[in-house]
Parts: C-alpha cells; sequence; structure tokens
C-alpha cells in the first residue's frame, strides 16, 4: 500500500536533508593535475622546427569556395533563362490588388457586383473611379509617394468595404 504524503511532511523531509554533499576522496588532486598536464601540452614544440606552424587551410578554402560560387551565381545569369520584364510600382501595386480583390471574391463564391443595392453601387463606383483617376496621374508620374501612397489607400478601402458586405455574419462580432 502506498502512502502519500502531504506538503509539510514533504517540506519536513527536505529540511533534515545536509545542505552539501561531500566527496568520499579529496578532487583537488586530480583537477590540479589535469590543468598542469594541458598547460605542459600547450608548451611543447611541435616536432622539428619550433617556429613552424601547420595552418589548417581547408575550411578557409571551403569557404572562398562557397563565397566564389555565390557570386559567380548572382553575377553570371544563365544565357538560357530569359529576363523577366521590369514592373513598374504602379504594376506591382496594380497585381497585387487584382491578385488580392480576385482572391477575396473567389472565397465569397463570386458574387455578382453588379446586384448590390444603389448606394453601395455608388461607392464603388467612386472607389473605382479615384482609382482610375490615381492610375492616370501616375502614369505622368509614376515615382510620386503621395499618388502611390493614395493608390493603395483607395485599393484598401474597396477590399474592406468588400469584405463589410459579403464576409459571413457568424465572423462579425
Amino acid at each position: 500500500m502506498k502512502q502519500t504524503m502531504n506538503e509539510q511532511q514533504l517540506q519536513q523531509r527536505v529540511d533534515e536533508l545536509p545542505s552539501e554533499i561531500k566527496p568520499k576522496r579529496d578532487l583537488w588532486q586530480g583537477i590540479e593535475r589535469a590543468i598542469e598536464l594541458k598547460a605542459q601540452q600547450q608548451q611543447k614544440p611541435e616536432a622539428g622546427n619550433s617556429k613552424t606552424r601547420v595552418i589548417n587551410f581547408q575550411p578557409l578554402a571551403l569557404a572562398a569556395s562557397v563565397v566564389l560560387a555565390v557570386i559567380v551565381f548572382f553575377n553570371y545569369p544563365d544565357a538560357q533563362q530569359p529576363v523577366p520584364e521590369q514592373l513598374t510600382a504602379v504594376e506591382m501595386i496594380e497585381q497585387q490588388y487584382l491578385q488580392e480583390k480576385q482572391n477575396m471574391l473567389v472565397s465569397f463564391g463570386k458574387p455578382d457586383l453588379t446586384k448590390l443595392p444603389n448606394n453601395i453601387r455608388q461607392q464603388f463606383d467612386e472607389i473605382q473611379s479615384a482609382r482610375a483617376s490615381l492610375l492616370e496621374a501616375l502614369e505622368d508620374d509614376p515615382q510620386n509617394p503621395d499618388l502611390l501612397n493614395l493608390l493603395k489607400w483607395t485599393q484598401n478601402q474597396e477590399l474592406s468595404l468588400l469584405e463589410q458586405l459579403y464576409s459571413p455574419k457568424w465572423q462579425t462580432i
């Protein structure tokens, strides 16, 4: 039959244990011997000329070859690989927006946006016309950070309006 002990009994037994455990023999002699042996090994000159030092170049050679391979790989693209077109910031933002909008519409079951109530349809039209006018303005000045930020903001407004309309009601609190 097992005996159970409460916390007080356990604490009492822990308090009765000695605070330190003494080894059965003196350990310092072995420690001193190991330290002396290590010091003697470090002071021993190598065989042959004491000024000769052997350096292992294998890790350095491996590291240098890896660095060289990376430099060659990134500086000399494969001739068979076509170079992708460089997209402007506006094109990248627009592609990202269209992809996000498409993903959102697919997740909502591809709703028909033409069947929205008139007031909501009007909001969509205003946001889309603002986005179109920003895209036209960005054709003249594609690096304008204010216009880019405004374009991102209008895109986010349209996406949040879509999300408010079509997200399931059980997800909202």
